[in-house]
């Protein structure tokens, strides 16, 4: 298992909050900072941006915190790996970061995204579907 997504794991139910970067709340950019933080690693942050994080340089913004992503879309599930940083588009744009994990699900591996989720409103972890791999635009590779 990966130290990063570990260390995501530990904030599973944490409320939603925009720019949040606690236990009191987090965003999708703030769970990566606190979980990179957690173990160890400072990662650029970056607070300045709007409900529509693509506007703000969203992609750009992670590379100068993570390195040039491994994979650009289309991304095939088989190709990614626990501890990976995903960036999705829920419509055109990369507009959401999530970390790749890794769970036993009756006896089977299946990769699991954790991430911050505005809808559901805190931090939760569940499988990486087709579909959302299909939203996948950019995937960081930062070993810990």
């Amino acid at each position: 298992m990966s130290e990063l997504a570990d260390a995501a794991r530990r904030y599973i139910d944490v409320p939603f909050r925009h720019r949040g970067r606690s236990r009191v709340g987090l965003d999708c950019v703030g769970l990566g900072v606190v979980a990179y933080a957690d173990c160890g690693v400072q990662v650029e942050d970056f607070r300045l941006y709007g409900r529509e994080p693509f506007k703000n340089g969203l992609v750009e913004r992670m590379t100068r915190a993570l390195g040039d992503p491994v994979m650009v879309a289309p991304v095939r599930l088989a190709d990614l790996q626990d501890g990976d940083v995903i960036v999705l588009r829920f419509s055109v744009n990369p507009h959401h970061i999530a970390i790749v994990g890794q769970r036993d699900y009756g006896g089977r591996m299946e990769l699991t995204v954790i991430h911050a989720e505005g809808t559901a409103g805190r931090v939760l972890e569940q499988r990486l579907t087709p579909d959302m791999a299909e939203r996948i635009t950019h995937v960081f590779r930062r070993p810990i």
